[in-house]
């Protein structure tokens, strides 16, 4: 009984042991990339073995293969086919047709042949044997041959389409173009399970001696294959893995690490940086440096902080050759003072810009050129102006709308600019030379129109910019002067 208890209690302890070694053990590094999908384009001729002779047709399809390691993967593949069969006559047995329609779809598995071996990157040429099942749905249209014994029809009659399962295999080579590119040539055979398996030609055969046990669709074909694929990240990854040499990953690992330095702990500055490390392997004794073996310069002024008095120097300064800033000395409210004093000093106001006045319009009645009553507020503000501005000469432009001849117009607003000046004259007392006469008579009209405008009937001022005054134009006198008043009781306060 002791000796159960000290073998159970043994065998406890070495379980309890090896698990524990078990969870201690660093986790195991895998070496497989990343790989490619292949999708293959699948081109050739399809033929079937049986009871009757087999004619050359047409097969063609698609494929989706990816693998699973080095050696084996999984390939998907879609195929549509046609064939013929035919049989001479032989005695009582008729001649025999028939015309196969295959569609089918299977999964296969595929091992390389030839990826074990270690001696390049990539295999240039690759062996493949495959073996799969699937599903096909065909049907044929015969005459002719042998059904159900000895019925011998002769009329085309056709086999509908059926379901059934089947066995896939085969073998091949392939040659790689490039990365992503490679063509191949593959032999595939099908062979259907159940009991249509000996209708693929449409003959059975039946007790003749010679029956074949099954026919077979024999599919031998050229193959387009193309690798795709890349990471989440956009980056390159590898070529599907049955092409890839297996210890690639291993290789480049053990590259990897031959290429890193061999530690050497070498400090020639003694700046606890080694040299393999240090940018700077001559620092001077005692002098600080960063992480890169650096001297240090905490401030950035380009002084060393062994030699900086002031290793924090505030930004923004010169400093000298020992790095102490140039912070220039407070400025005082004496200084402040003196500066205001001295900009006050040289300070002028811009001189007002008098061509941007505007000044008053006053109209005449018709065939007039006497001032109206109602006009002499204007002529009392245009007066205002130039005695608050002795250095200021105003042009007086009389005007006319298109009522009577040319010479009659030019001559009425020439009186009307004269009768406005000597009213400014007489009544304000302004100088006579402060003021320029000037007349348009009907060329520049205000209101665009023929007949008769108030607007028009008009003497305009304008700050002079250097006009000289015009002379009274020929021809006769025109207009009427203003009718002549008994007494008239104005506002002084107005300047009238």
């Amino acid at each position: 009984m002791t000796v159960r208890k000290l073998t159970f209690a043994f065998l406890f302890a070495l379980v309890a042991c090896a698990l524990s070694a078990q969870d201690a053990a660093a986790p195991a590094r895998s070496f497989t990339p990343k790989d490619q999908w292949e999708i293959g384009l699948d081109l050739g001729s399809a033929f079937v073995t049986g009871d009757l002779d087999a004619k050359p047709g047409f097969g063609g399809g698609l494929h989706v293969r990816k693998a699973l390691d080095h050696v084996f993967s999984l390939r998907g593949n879609f195929l549509f086919a046609s064939a013929t069969n035919e049989r001479d006559a032989v005695g009582s047995i008729p001649q025999g047709k028939s015309a196969l329609t295959w569609i089918s779809g299977d999964a296969q598995a595929v091992i390389a042949l030839n990826n074990l071996r270690f001696n390049k990157p990539n295999r240039k040429v690759l062996l493949n044997a495959f073996a799969g099942v699937g599903f096909n749905n065909y049907s044929t249209e015969y005459s002719g041959v042998l059904r159900e014994g000895n019925i011998r029809p002769t009329a085309t009659t056709k086999q509908e389409a059926e379901t059934s399962l089947h066995l896939s295999f085969g073998a091949g080579i392939a040659y790689r173009v490039s990365p992503k590119l490679n063509i191949g040539l593959e032999y595939t055979l099908y062979n259907v399970f159940g009991n249509n398996k000996d209708l693929l030609d449409s003959d059975e055969n039946i007790g003749q001696g010679s029956t074949s046990y099954g026919d077979l669709l024999h599919f031998p074909h050229l193959q387009l294959n193309f690798n795709i694929g890349k990471s989440k990240d956009g980056s390159k990854i590898s070529e599907p893995l049955y092409w890839a040499n297996p210890l690639n990953e291993v290789s480049n690992a053990i590259t990897a690490l031959e290429a890193r330095p061999v530690y050497d702990p070498t400090d020639t500055d003694a700046d606890g940086i080694i040299d393999a490390i240090d940018d700077e392997d001559n620092s001077p004794a005692g002098a600080r440096v960063n992480t890169k073996g650096v001297t240090l310069d905490s401030d950035g002024d380009k002084v060393a902080d062994y030699q900086d008095k002031e290793p924090f120097s505030p930004p923004g300064y010169k400093v000298d050759a020992m790095g102490v800033a140039q912070v220039p000395k407070p400025i005082t409210e004496t200084d402040v003072n003196r500066l205001i004093d001295a900009k006050l000093a040289n300070f002028k106001l811009p001189a007002p810009k008098v061509t941007e006045w505007f000044l008053p319009m006053i109209n005449f009645k018709d065939n007039s050129y006497g001032v109206e009553y109602a006009e002499y507020e204007k002529l009392y503000q245009i007066a205002t102006v130039l005695k608050q501005n002795p250095e200021l000469k105003v042009v007086a432009i009389g005007g006319t709308d298109k009522r009577s001849t040319e010479k009659y117009n030019n001559v009425l607003s020439y009186n009307r600019a004269k009768a406005a000046i000597d009213f400014i004259v007489a009544q304000h007392g302004i100088a006579r030379d402060r003021l320029i006469l000037n007349w348009v008579g009907e060329g520049t009209t205000l209101i665009p129109v023929d007949g008769a405008n108030l607007q028009n009937r008009r003497v305009e001022f304008r700050v002079a910019k250097g006009e000289t005054e015009m002379a009274r134009p020929e021809g006769k006198e025109a207009g009427k002067p203003a009718p002549k008043k008994g007494s008239f009781k104005g506002n002084k306060d107005a300047g009238y």
